[in-house]
């Protein structure tokens, strides 16, 4: 019932996401193609306006033409050919905003366009936060942020205010510190955001341990770093014995209390780069990188000793480019003979 009232509410707030257009695009693209694609029209929107100005330099003309072109092509590959882009082009699109912003802020005599760059940049702070993740993000917003600060010190909005002149005097100490501590707000929003629904959408919410979608993320990662590296990567799929007994005798809480306790337990007992997932029910997979299947039997087996429920488990080494559910197919064999010698 929590799950179909949020579901409702969400429907009723984000009732736009069902446009039957946008539905057809969501379908063969990626949601962060669309947002992209969405920034891209909207700067493109915003160059179309500035070439209408009369005052505009060539070479003004010359960079409106070309970001609106850009950006047109862009959203049209996306929205209208539901192409998908690569993760690359987010990075591209916030550098090349910062350009144009610190060129309007810092080199520009354009008081409106100056002032729409700085309002754009913490909305392009959230962005590259969700998008790109903390690793590079918060060295990328610095470097922005320094770049666009010596714009409106050192360009013609700094300074004093001169009387008769329309430029100096627009940007001061006030400005350049709430742009930078707006900025960096929204950045650090962004990445809080990020990492919740992310943890929400890969976690088991009784247990704490990885969800399958978590399960194949990690897998993913691991295997990649086990290619490169040439290690052995091994599972363990464990079954949780006589586990209907105690939720028809005791109650589901305290099969609940059963699963969230062995979960700690194996957690305590499981070395740092190890993962433990949740398939669903009583069952569960143990992801062991740089682990052959003789370190990971005798692992599993440590495990077994100091847990207080009974479990069966079966452990396989992963194959190369094996995919997971061949992996766990093979590990459930070896966990119904272990059931079996018990």
């Amino acid at each position: 019932m929590v799950q179909q009232g949020i579901r409702e509410a969400d429907a009723a707030e984000l009732g736009w996401l069902n446009a039957s257009w946008l539905r057809r695009v969501r379908a063969r693209t990626s949601t962060f193609s669309i947002v992209t694609a969405i920034m891209c029209a909207f700067f493109s929107f915003l160059m179309l306006i500035e070439l209408f100005e009369d005052d505009l330099a060539v070479f003004e003309i010359l960079l409106a033409v070309v970001v609106m072109v850009v950006g047109a092509g862009v959203a049209a590959a996306v929205l209208l050919s539901g192409r998908r882009l690569a993760r690359s082009g987010g990075l591209i699109l916030v550098f090349l905003h910062a350009a144009v912003s610190v060129y309007y802020i810092g080199f520009s005599d354009e008081r409106q366009n100056a002032v729409a760059s700085i309002q754009e940049l913490p909305v392009m702070a959230m962005y590259l936060a969700w998008f790109n993740g903390a690793r590079i993000g918060r060295w990328v917003e610095a470097a922005i942020l320094l770049s666009v600060s010596a714009a409106m010190v050192l360009g013609p909005f700094g300074g004093v205010a001169v009387p008769g002149s329309a430029a100096s005097g627009l940007f001061g100490p006030a400005n350049i510190f709430g742009l930078v501590v707006m900025s960096w707000i929204c950045l650090e929003i962004g990445f809080f955001v990020r990492h919740r629904v992310r943890v929400e959408a890969q976690t088991d919410p009784l247990t704490g341990a990885l969800n399958r979608r978590g399960l194949v993320a990690e897998m993913s990662t691991v295997l990649r770093r086990a290619s490169r590296i040439r290690r052995p990567v091994s599972i363990a799929v464990i079954d949780l014995d006589d586990f209907k007994a105690v939720n028809d005798g005791r109650g589901h809480d305290a099969g609940d209390a059963v699963l969230t306790s062995l979960v700690a337990q194996w957690t305590s007992l499981a070395r740092v780069g190890d993962r433990i997932a949740r398939l669903g029910g009583d069952e569960f997979v143990m992801l062991l990188p740089d682990t052959s299947y003789a370190g990971a039997v005798a692992m599993i087996e440590r495990m077994h000793q100091l847990t207080l429920h009974p479990w069966s488990w079966g452990v396989v080494q992963l194959k190369t480019d094996e995919p997971l559910e061949d992996a766990l197919r093979r590990a459930d064999v070896e966990m119904y003979r272990h059931k079996r010698r018990q």
